[in-house]
């Protein structure tokens, strides 16, 4: 199994509006994700991203700005959601600024820090310019240690925020530090800058491998059995009250969990084992609620995210529930769906309460279209219309989640791979770039889990997005890889076994 099985630490980003939060948080995912202005309160809704540094890996959470009193609605509603960012997370990173030195907010955020018991770094941001560093000393007041001052919109101070974060993350939860998740590369590598856990699925840009990255003959390989009795992990995600609960009781034939159509009753993440009528064995991961505390008047349906991101972490296969009596899909699911591709996991979409639908076949095309017009990027995934509560529907959705697993581990040979591509690539050439013509002259599968090729040609950084898509929907075409991301690499060169002019 390539995918950890432990969740991977969560790191969040708390402070006021406007000290560069996302700054660090684009810094940190080497993206720009985030929106980054001199406006206050920019950030609203949290962010996610995923990072991997010196073989670790964790997520990382952008927040919007903490004001610990206001009489405004948005101001409120953006606090509990770094209340829920701060409680799910596993450490802080307090960021501040020292342009203004400590601020009476910063006291009142620092006070609430300490009392999670939680590790909190206080990152000194805005540090650039004459006495910077200096005003940084400031910030030793509120009572946090470490005390990092950086500079996020000029990358300075980066490292050192970078080693604080890292000495830290071996003591997250208790666990050792060769306990840390840590991505699986199916058996090769790639430079610190062009990890695999970094590329972002189907979002991403063209990544290209560099010469010592690979040995080819190790990864060249054949199409190999698939162990039919191992456990499939299986995360079931949604937005509240969309009847996960409720499906998963479907599923075991008995009520497990508690379904209630009170939104966020799930607490906590629970795993269940079993086996189905063929002898598959999965474990299904139900997604855990937002635990309650203190005085947060949590609007549920905004923080679902954090946990679907823990359990994706986990699983293999996702699947996404729908609720078929809302009016749209909303911004939720659309986020969800990107973190199981993101986290290399296959997709299976579920339009659950169906039988609370009228107009048939009908009104499933229309709501076929609705799913492609909010999932442009994930075609390939599997819809099923489904009624948990009354059991309709139901009994394909583990073959397919089996069948999506399957896809997610085949290995397909060289010589086959090969084979479609000079086809794919007769039918349809690269088109030329600056004049000279791209050759695509080679490619083998590198890993599993998602499946994942490496290209060869003479100008791989001239491959054009669109071309690299051509190719994506053909490969998943050819060999049915439905259900699962597939994720290109590109290298310069051609056959490396044959020599080339």
């Amino acid at each position: 199994m390539n995918k950890t099985s432990q969740m991977l630490p969560i790191v969040a980003l708390v402070g006021r509006p406007n000290v560069g939060k996302s700054s660090i948080f684009n810094r940190f995912t080497r993206s720009r994700d985030a929106l980054v202005d001199d406006t206050p309160g920019l950030t609203r809704d949290r962010q996610y991203g995923k990072v991997s540094w010196s073989g670790r890996s964790f997520h990382v959470v952008d927040t919007g700005g903490f004001e610990p009193k206001s009489a405004d609605i948005i101001p409120n509603l953006m606090r509990e959601q770094t209340m829920v960012a701060v409680e799910e997370a596993d450490l802080v990173i307090f960021v501040t600024d020292a342009k203004f030195g400590p601020q009476p907010d910063d006291w009142s955020i620092a006070d609430m820090l300490r009392r999670t018991d939680k590790p909190v770094i206080c990152a000194v941001n805005k540090t650039e310019g004459k006495g910077g560093i200096e005003s940084s000393y400031e910030f030793y007041g509120l009572g946090l240690d470490p005390v990092i001052p950086i500079a996020a919109a000029h990358g300075r101070g980066m490292e050192a925020l970078r080693s604080a974060v890292l000495e830290a993350l071996p003591l997250l939860d208790g666990c050792e530090k060769h306990d840390v998740a840590v991505a699986d590369d199916g058996g090769w590598t790639l430079p610190e800058e062009l990890e695999l856990t970094d590329l972002e699925g189907l979002e991403q840009e063209p990544v290209y491998a560099s010469e010592e990255a690979f040995d080819v003959e190790e990864v060249d390989s054949e199409e190999v059995d698939i162990d039919e009795g191992a456990e499939v992990r299986v995360a079931v995600v949604g937005c509240p009250n969309a009847g996960k609960s409720s499906l998963i009781n479907r599923l075991l034939g008995e009520d497990r969990l508690v379904a209630s159509e009170v939104a966020g009753t799930t607490r906590d993440s629970i795993d269940l084992p079993f086996t189905d009528g063929r002898g598959h064995n999965f474990v299904l991961i139900d997604t855990a609620g937002i635990r309650r505390k203190g005085r947060i008047a949590l609007r549920i349906e905004k923080f679902s995210v954090m946990a679907a991101l823990k359990a994706i972490d986990r699983a293999e296969v996702a699947v996404l529930v729908l609720d078929a009596e809302r009016d749209d899909i909303s911004d939720q699911d659309r986020r969800v769906a990107t973190l199981a591709t993101n986290a290399g996991c296959g997709l299976v979409i579920v339009v659950n309460k169906w039988d609370t639908v009228t107009g048939g076949r009908k009104a499933q095309k229309e709501y076929l279209l609705k799913i492609e017009d909010a999932f442009p990027l994930f075609p390939h995934a599997p819809v099923l219309f489904i009624s948990a509560k009354r059991g309709r529907g139901i009994s394909s959705l583990l073959d397919t989640v089996h069948r999506v697993w399957r896809v997610g581990r085949q290995r397909i040979s060289t010589g086959k791979l090969n084979r479609w591509l000079s086809e794919a690539v007769e039918k349809h050439p690269p088109p030329r770039r600056a004049g000279r013509a791209i050759k695509i002259r080679y490619m083998t599968q590198i890993a599993v889990e998602p499946p994942t090729v490496l290209i060869f040609a003479n100008r791989p950084d001239q491959v054009h997005e669109t071309y690299r898509r051509y190719l994506e929907k053909q490969l998943r075409e050819q060999f049915d890889f439905a259900g699962v991301p597939i994720r290109m690499l590109f290298r310069k060169g051609g056959n490396p076994f044959e020599k080339n002019d």
